[in-house]
């Protein structure tokens, strides 16, 4: 019997727990979901833990530490000691260990093992955790680049001019060799369409998930789970949209998680730099949060609404940080007009959000810091979440 090599846990917060609990099915991902199966496979084999007891966050964003520390755990968590070059790495961070195993391992791009700055907390592209995970496998002695592979791909925005133009051209040619020579051909990262790979779209959870899973099957020749299956629990009737308000727009209930999904969920019909419709005013016209239906303002109520249905608005001025929840929006004034924006998640030090760009462009990924929102002029917040 093979032996299984590994006992990863993968979290999307700094602190993390070690226990793996059974696999049960997850609210956030439906039985439908396109990765599903993925999900349920690295959850029994302990390779991935969820974001809560029946939460997995499959939209949620990875960073540069995270995946470090996967890789790392991946790896079996081997004693590691020494330095790295990095002068943005906090002392004693939950990420140390992974840190200095990826770099002293050679897992890290070539840009990220030349620099002298992680950005440890810089959400990861998918070409870069591609090539992460190709360097893990060839540690392994478990990867070989076919570069007819290359040649044959049918993907049109693998390209030089693309990468340049974003500032990612230095991991170009080792994205080239991972993604196109050895990922597509093993099966282990699909194209998001029949000409386009996105090797520059930030990867989430559910495709981490995805890719482990077809690695540990397609490369290791898969393990057996850890932890059997239990059944689905019994749906508690609570849940249930009942019209008192506290479901999101799809019916579902009213959590963080389920907000931030069904506003990432817009992602799929609008891209990054895609034109949202406008004007877009809320649902409700004589109760919504701005007259103004165009711009900022409208990309807003339409994300807004998309996840609160019909809630009410709420105004909250001079908000305090602690009270700022997925879903919600933040306005200020650093133009004469002003700008709003909505909050995907939200830590200690900043805001990763949604916006509307120029050209009423919709934009994703964008970060606002919580010293420089707090000094704007007109700082507020608009929620709907009941009290």
């Amino acid at each position: 019997m093979r032996k299984r090599m590994i006992n990863v846990l993968l979290c999307a917060v700094a602190a993390v727990s070690l226990a793996i609990p059974a696999f049960a099915a997850y609210r956030d991902v439906p039985a439908d979901y396109w990765a599903a199966d993925d999900i349920q496979y690295v959850t029994e084999r302990g390779l991935f833990n969820g974001t809560g007891p029946d939460t997995f966050g499959p939209s949620t964003e990875m960073s540069r530490a995270m995946l470090a520390t996967v890789l790392y755990r991946y790896a079996g968590s081997p004693t590691v000691s020494g330095n790295v070059p990095y002068s943005d790495m906090a002392a004693g961070a939950w990420y140390t260990s992974g840190v200095v195993w990826a770099y002293q391992n050679g897992i890290f791009p070539s840009a990220n093992l030349e620099r002298r700055l992680l950005y440890p907390n810089e959400n990861v592209r998918r070409a870069e955790f591609c090539v992460m995970l190709y360097r893990f496998a060839q540690s392994l002695g478990k990867a070989a680049a076919d570069p007819a592979a290359v040649e044959r791909s049918p993907f049109t925005d693998m390209d030089w001019s693309r990468f340049s133009m974003a500032g990612f051209g230095p991991i170009y040619h080792e994205a080239e060799e991972a993604m196109l020579g050895w990922a597509w051909p093993m099966g282990i990262m699909e194209g998001t369409s029949a000409t386009t790979i996105n090797p520059l779209g930030t990867i989430t959870r559910a495709e981490v998930a995805a890719m482990l899973a077809r690695f540990d099957r397609n490369v290791l020749g898969g393990t057996e789970p850890t932890v059997q299956p239990t059944p689905s629990p019994t749906p508690d009737p609570s849940l249930a949209p009942t019209g008192n308000g506290y479901t999101t727009a799809d019916g579902k209930p009213l959590t963080e998680e389920n907000v931030r999904a069904a506003i990432v969920a817009l992602k799929e019909i609008y891209p990054d730099g895609t034109v949202y419709p406008t004007p877009y005013c809320s649902n409700d016209p004589l109760n919504r949060s701005y007259s103004n239906c165009d711009a900022c303002a409208g990309w807003a109520m339409l994300c807004s609404d998309a996840a609160f249905g019909d809630l009410p608005w709420k105004r909250v001025a001079n908000p305090q940080w602690e009270n700022i929840r997925a879903g919600d929006l933040v306005q200020f004034r650093n133009t004469p007009d002003g700008h709003v924006v909505v909050v995907l998640e939200k830590t200690d030090e900043y805001i990763k959000v949604t916006e509307s760009g120029t050209h009423n462009k919709a934009l994703w990924g964008g970060q606002y810091f919580k010293w420089w929102l707090e000094g704007q002029p007109d700082y507020a917040m608009q929620t709907r979440y009941p009290e």
